[in-house]
């Protein structure tokens, strides 16, 4: 059975689509399959999509009163419980708020902050909320959780506890404006997550995943994918190579076996059709090639027009 990546968008092809649609579940099969037999050798250990599945029956209560409830300091309180769930699901440490420059006029509130060997900063982890039910994770903004202490639970949200710019703007922000930047940027919502990569941000290409749709359907594989591109096994390794460069690796080595797969197989197509035409010239219409023979240049033109014509069709029908 292969797996089901409902939920789970590749926006702007951050891995190429027929990657991610067809050799992505290959390539993470060997990291779920260790996942796996951890948790059989210990009684301690569970798998990710399973603490996954359980951080999942808080969403819905949560969810539910996001959706019936106005906005207010609950709802905050609410989202920054599900990250920490989300977070002791996917290998990540006990928060540790803090604040931290961007640049003169923004200082950003990080949730927590994974560094590197030299304590140069690899990835954030932001919580992300917006007082319109339909807002998306980008154009949400990032609260300060040290703001939502204060007051009632159900009491408005103080506009100085969000972030004055959207997070799309913050994360191009942070990314290309900041001497030191962190490599990822992860941000948590309550409907959506983000996984933003400053190698991929200048074309807006980030993977992002719908949290109803995942958590609704409960599908282990599903679970299994968000786990493998969100762990922080996967994108800060205490050692060795992350496994979201290798798959991105492979992305690329795949999509240029296609495109060398496509270049020969255009050329054998137009070979085949050239010969066909010349067949039936000679056999169906009678006519001597030798007496009248055709320009190669001409019938090569034509043979690529036609091509290319069913390439179009083929395109469109695939969408």
């Amino acid at each position: 059975m292969s797996m089901d990546l409902t939920g789970i968008t590749n926006q702007n092809e951050y891995y190429t689509n027929h990657y991610f649609s067809s050799v992505f579940e290959e390539n993470a099969a060997e990291t779920i399959s260790k996942w796996r037999a951890e948790a059989k050798e210990s009684d301690e250990l569970r798998t990710p999509w399973a603490k996954l599945r359980e951080a999942s029956k808080q969403y819905y209560p949560f969810h539910d009163r996001f959706i019936r409830s106005r906005f207010d300091i609950q709802t905050l309180q609410n989202i920054q419980t599900l990250a920490d769930s989300y977070m002791d699901a996917l290998g990540y440490p006990v928060a540790s708020p803090e604040n931290i420059q961007v640049d003169d006029t923004l200082t950003v509130p990080v949730y927590h902050e994974i560094n590197k060997s030299n304590g140069a900063p690899l990835l954030w982890i932001l919580l992300a909320a917006s007082s319109e039910q339909d807002a998306g994770i980008l154009e949400s903004n990032v609260f300060d959780v040290s703001g939502i202490q204060v007051g009632e639970p159900t009491s408005a949200v103080p506009k100085d506890i969000l972030t004055p710019v959207s997070n799309e703007e913050l994360a191009t922000r942070i990314l290309f404006a900041m001497n030191e930047p962190p490599r990822f940027i992860i941000f948590i919502g309550m409907n959506q997550i983000a996984l933003i990569d400053r190698n991929k941000w200048n074309e807006k290409r980030y993977l992002q995943f719908e949290l109803e749709d995942i958590f609704s359907r409960r599908e282990e594989s599903t679970l299994q994918a968000m786990a493998v591109l969100l762990h922080k096994e996967s994108l800060c390794p205490n050692e060795g190579l992350a496994l979201i460069d290798e798959l991105d690796s492979n992305s690329q080595k795949h999509a240029a076996g296609v495109s060398q797969d496509l270049k020969y197989a255009l050329r054998e197509s137009i070979e085949l059709l050239g010969n066909e035409v010349l067949h039936d010239m000679e056999y169906r219409q009678g006519i001597d090639l030798i007496a009248h023979p055709v320009d190669a240049g001409q019938l090569t033109i034509e043979c690529l027009r036609y091509m290319y014509r069913m390439l179009f069709v083929l395109f469109i029908e695939a969408y």
